[in-house]
């Protein structure tokens, strides 16, 4: 509410005099308007307010217009074949149609087996006797009638030859075992053997037999050996065992070479104790070989040979020993 106006001090922009309005709470002065003044820059953006509270949900539309089918889909798998119902009851029998045609005769059957023969009628009548027939052979002799009594016994007769052996009878059992007699005294059983040896290098040429220019021991007389010469000589059969060694050197100056060393009984090569060494240089080896043979007929000959070409041997022995008796 305004209760007076009049005016007041002039306006500070215009110098005019402008109204004055007393309120009961103050007093407003009222410039007239002046020209727009040059529109300030424009403040900074004030902060966001609070979202507002969520509004009611509006009502529900209508409902829209249904859409076209879709495409049939593939056709699913078969199901499981449900299982067969219980058979149901048994309908009445419907009546006997009329009876048909009578069908043709068949073809006769077989003729069956014949039937057991009857049992014999009784026998008829006699009948009247025939007229007599002609007369039979003579029949055969009757029995030989009972020996009659012996007569006086004559005079002895000279002896007859002698008649052949008989076989021989079973053989009879065996009677008993004697008693065991006393031990007998035991020999002692005699060592038979022979080493022999050669100790300097000695030159053998190929298919030659080794020498042996000493005999180290000699056992009985079963086996013996010359100094200085090659075989060794068995004068009792027997089972023997001979072992032979000697370091050999080939002469040859063409490589590789071959050594073969075996044995030898009465000339005949004995391939059970051969030995081979192949050389690629001129180094001496050690070559050794044994024999286990048997010796049937007496007197025989052992002997070592070389083949191969020419080798030098030296430190060579031989060892010849008797081991038991002859298996053959």
């Amino acid at each position: 509410m305004i209760y007076f106006k009049r005016f007041c001090c002039p306006c500070a922009f215009t110098g005019l005099t402008i109204q004055r309005i007393v309120y009961p709470t103050g007093t407003l002065c009222i410039c007239p308007t002046g020209p727009t003044g040059v529109t300030g820059p424009t403040g900074s953006t004030g902060t966001t307010g609070p979202t507002g509270v969520t509004g009611p949900t509006g009502a529900t539309g209508p409902t829209g217009v249904t859409g076209p089918t879709g495409v049939t889909g593939p056709t699913g798998p078969t199901g499981v074949t449900g299982s067969t119902g219980v058979t149901g009851p048994t309908g009445s029998t419907g009546t006997t149609g009329p009876t048909g045609v009578t069908g043709p005769t068949g073809a006769t059957g077989p003729t069956g087996a014949t039937g057991a023969t009857g049992a014999t009628g009784p026998a008829g009548a006699d009948g009247a006797d025939g007229a007599t027939g002609a007369t039979g052979p003579i029949g055969f002799a009757g029995v030989t009638g009972s020996t009659g009594a012996t007569g006086l016994t004559g005079a002895t007769g000279p002896t007859g030859a002698t008649g052949p052996t008989g076989a021989t009878g079973p053989t009879g059992a065996t009677g008993p075992a004697g008693a065991t007699g006393p031990t007998g005294v035991t020999e002692p059983v005699q060592a038979q053997g022979l080493a022999a040896y050669s100790l300097p290098a000695a030159s053998v040429t190929g298919g030659a037999q080794v020498i042996f220019d000493r005999n180290a021991t000699q056992a009985g007389t079963a086996v013996s050996h010359t100094q200085n010469t090659a075989p060794v000589t068995i004068s009792q059969t027997g089972t023997y065992f001979v072992h032979y060694a000697a370091t050999i050197t080939p002469t040859s100056s063409t490589f590789p070479v071959s050594n073969l060393t075996n044995f030898t009984i009465n000339g005949q090569t004995q391939s059970a104790g051969t030995s081979q060494i192949v050389f690629s240089a001129n180094s001496p080896q050690r070559t050794v070989a044994s024999l286990l043979f048997n010796v049937t007929s007496v007197p025989a000959t052992l002997a070592v040979v070389s083949s191969g070409g020419t080798f030098l041997y030296s430190d060579a022995s031989l060892n010849v020993f008797r081991v038991g008796d002859s298996s053959s």
